[in-house]
């Protein structure tokens, strides 16, 4: 017993997944975590824009539509006719408004960021509940990292920008500090990731 205690112990002592290891997965876990509900967020504030234009649109549409029979009398009022007219114009600006700002296109663009930032954060996580016993058994954490990095990188590319008011309210959830995680709003900041995985390396024994 107190020779597998012994081997344990050892066999845990030389593990490659060192806490600093551990530690840089649970930051990277943190910003795909932040980078969630930063694109979930975008998402729902470009789906209540969509319903704040599309309500108004079709009551203005269907005013419109009802009003035209209005019009088919021999003696209309020419203030019904401006106002109709005028109704009329508003609605089919609005209509423009919401193809050209596609509020339904980009927040499903972001909801399917969202979904693939979260994904990669369960899969860290898991890694991380599993830890000391199952990642000893994977060997060198490099290649984990590394396959991480490549999908941070991935995701980022194929992800839409979210621009500066986009990250930081949902960054507030995180923020106490300058230091605390930052969501990946461009692929450069995914970039930065190897730098992070580099500096860690260097302060592994």
């Amino acid at each position: 017993m107190n020779v597998e205690s012994a081997e344990l112990r050892r066999t845990r002592r030389e593990s490659p997944w060192t806490p600093e290891v551990v530690n840089l997965l649970r930051d990277w876990s943190a910003r795909a975590a932040a980078s969630a509900d930063a694109h979930y967020a975008l998402c729902t504030r470009l789906s209540r824009s969509n319903i704040r234009f599309g309500v108004p649109v079709v009551v203005l549409t269907t005013f419109v539509g009802t009003s035209v029979f209005a019009t088919l009398q021999h003696h209309v009022n020419t203030e019904l006719k401006i106002l109709i007219g005028m109704v009329s114009v508003l609605a089919a600006v609005l209509a423009s408004l919401q193809t050209f700002l596609r509020f339904g296109e980009r927040a499903e663009k972001h909801r399917t960021a969202a979904e693939a930032w979260a994904d990669l954060r369960r899969d860290m996580e898991e890694m991380i509940a599993l830890h000391p016993t199952y990642p000893e058994s994977r060997g060198d954490p490099k290649k984990y990292l590394d396959e991480v990095r490549q999908r941070f990188a991935q995701i980022a590319q194929q992800s839409p920008e979210m621009g500066e008011e986009g990250w930081w309210r949902p960054q507030r959830r995180y923020q106490a500090s300058e230091e605390e995680p930052r969501p990946i709003s461009s692929p450069s900041d995914a970039a930065d990731l190897t730098q992070d995985q580099r500096r860690e390396a260097g302060s592994s024994p």
